[in-house]
């Protein structure tokens, strides 16, 4: 005979609880700014296969609560957004997809001489450095619009120092130059003239392993090297609009971003927002006790 019983369901399996602090042996991935939030993610050793802990960190309350866990997953670097010769380069969307050809003239370059290159957001400036400089600005079509030469700084006495780095922001180009064996002085030049347009903090050491960071508009980052203060500079004028010293902070930000009328990011494991007024308040991840 049939019958009408049904079988019996087996118990759903236990939801793990989700994590309160953050293992010592978590390894840092990423952060980003994510909606009235800095979303910081980590790697956590697992058995049967590691994890992606990432953690949310609200700008309003201030405070840490778990976000997520996920597969570890690899991410490839960003590749190169320019790469270049001495007669072409190859600028791309940051993603590496649409790339283009843009015709180079007048670089020259030594057999050892590195040669990169840096652009915009709408790709239509493309700066060159080869070697140690000068630093060549280019339109879309390959028109030469300046040279940006090397000065002399107080890493060099004899001579002119060397670039290090530059960057196109919007229609500004900002160029590093060796000023300490471990920093660089910046300067903004108008990207289509080759006009200076001014120094970035008087010409003081900056932090060569923080970008700059763009707020909005022509608004960007900067950090001082010897003060350790994030620094937010209008470059299409050069005015220094605000400062944030980091104090007791140790280490380089890995995040700047826009919050509100001031700035928030992450130094090592620690939070940060500043105000309006330049005030900096700092909450550190939360790490197991050890």
């Amino acid at each position: 005979m049939g019958s009408n019983a049904t079988a019996a369901q087996a118990p759903d399996a236990a939801v793990p609880a989700a994590p309160t602090c953050i293992p010592g042996e978590a390894t840092f991935i990423d952060v980003r700014s994510v909606d009235g939030a800095l979303v910081a993610c980590y790697v956590v050793p697992q058995q049967g296969g590691d994890a992606d802990h990432c953690w949310r960190f609200d700008l309003a309350t201030r405070a840490w609560s778990f976000a997520s866990q996920l597969p570890h997953a690899t991410v490839s670097a960003r590749p190169a957004q320019v790469t270049a010769t001495a007669t072409a380069a190859t600028v791309c969307k940051p993603d590496g997809t649409d790339c283009r050809t843009v015709p180079l003239s007048g670089i020259t370059a030594g057999p050892d001489d590195a040669i990169v290159g840096a652009t915009n957001a709408d790709r239509t400036i493309v700066a060159v450095l080869a070697g140690t400089g000068p630093v060549h600005v280019f339109d879309a079509t390959g028109k030469r619009l300046a040279t940006i030469k090397p000065w002399r700084t107080a890493m060099d006495d004899e001579g002119p120092a060397f670039f290090r780095a530059a960057h196109v922001l919007g229609n500004v180009l900002e160029v590093r130059i060796a000023d300490t064996p471990m920093s660089s002085a910046s300067r903004l030049y108008d990207a289509r003239t080759g006009k200076k347009i001014a120094d970035v903090f008087r010409g003081k050491p900056m932090d060569d392993t923080v970008e700059p960071v763009e707020l909005g508009g022509s608004y960007y980052a900067f950090v001082t090297m010897d003060t350790r203060t994030i620094i937010t500079v209008d470059v299409a004028t050069g005015k220094q609009l605000a400062s944030y010293p980091l104090g007791d902070v140790t280490g380089s930000p890995t995040l700047i971003a826009r919050a509100g009328n001031g700035i928030a990011g992450m130094v090592g494991t620690t939070a940060f927002v500043g105000d309006s007024g330049g005030k900096i308040s700092t909450v550190d991840a939360p790490f197991c006790a050890q």
